[in-house]
């Protein structure tokens, strides 16, 4: 008799609790999130002379909350908090697309990291941040071209000069069409004539050695057809390409990782210099252009 008896009590209790909504046992109280918002992360140049523009390709952000990964999010984006409300202290990382591909964005390592100490957070509301980003200070600027220097709209571009294997340069324009920032841009043309079918530039020599840090081009470009984009190693003697880069009829900001290409070709890299060098080619017969600008090579101190 007295098992009957526990039994009708366990049933009872466990009835009484199913009724009762706020029973914590069944019914655990709701959590509810904060919400963040970000709407871009603008890139800050603090000297012009040595950091070029502020054209950026920042699209996505890293947020950390008290040192804790609140995730990866694209902008603009809003996006839930697990935080109680009060003061936090936020971080913010800027991300952008690695070799223009959208499924491997990655915190871009040249981008300082945005930092607030004490950020109010209400659970069920929105707190939007105004995060701001610059270069960070560790980061050497090995080669910059923004194509200002020489503006004469005849001259082939200085710092990319013609190899042998060219039959066309690249000059400066000043077309307000064709310039992305500033006065001038770079352009090669080729007609798909015998004579105007191969282009193949040179940088200067760049330093880079690999300590297995990253190092990175960025640049702004437009082009009706695909080219290539690689490195020349004076140790080896050899080209080695890194990305083909596709068509695209508007400005596009590129950020070209050039580490695991560097990484892989000298025995010796802590004296290897190296070219940057771009290539294209019409056999086509129909004419095709290329437009460059803000071309930086972006290494540790």
């Amino acid at each position: 008799m007295a098992k009957n008896y526990f039994l009708f009590f366990i049933l009872m209790l466990i009835g009484v609790c199913t009724s009762i909504s706020s029973c914590s046992i069944f019914n655990p109280p709701e959590i509810v999130p904060c919400y963040g918002h970000i709407d871009s992360i603008p890139l800050i140049i603090t000297n012009p002379g040595v950091q070029g523009t502020s054209s950026n390709g920042i699209n996505c952000a890293w947020v950390y909350v008290d040192d804790n990964p609140v995730g990866a999010f694209q902008l603009p984006g809003t996006f839930p908090i697990i935080a109680t409300t009060g003061p936090h202290a936020i971080e913010i990382f800027a991300g952008v697309e690695e070799n223009g591909t959208a499924g491997t964005r990655l915190k871009y390592p040249f981008y300082a990291a945005y930092t607030a100490t004490s950020v109010t957070l209400t659970q069920g509301s929105v707190t939007k941040f105004k995060p701001t980003t610059e270069y960070a200070s560790w980061t050497d600027f090995a080669l910059m071209e923004n194509f200002e220097s020489d503006i004469s709209g005849t001259t082939a571009f200085t710092t990319i000069s013609t190899i042998s294997a060219s039959d066309t340069s690249m000059f400066v324009t000043k077309n307000p069409a064709n310039v992305y920032q500033g006065t001038a841009s770079g352009e090669v043309y080729l007609s798909g004539a015998a004579n105007s079918t191969i282009y193949c530039g040179f940088s200067d020599t760049v330093n880079l050695a690999n300590n297995g840090n990253a190092i990175f081009m960025e640049l702004n470009y437009k082009s009706n057809c695909i080219f290539e984009m690689g490195v020349y190693s004076l140790f080896t003697g050899i080209t080695y390409p890194v990305i083909d880069i596709d068509t695209s009829s508007v400005w596009r900001k590129m950020y070209i990782n050039l580490q695991p290409t560097i990484g892989q070709i000298s025995a010796n890299p802590a004296v290897d210099s190296f070219r940057m060098f771009f290539y294209m080619d019409d056999v086509n017969g129909t004419p095709v252009q290329l437009y460059l600008d803000n071309i930086k090579v972006l290494r540790y101190k």
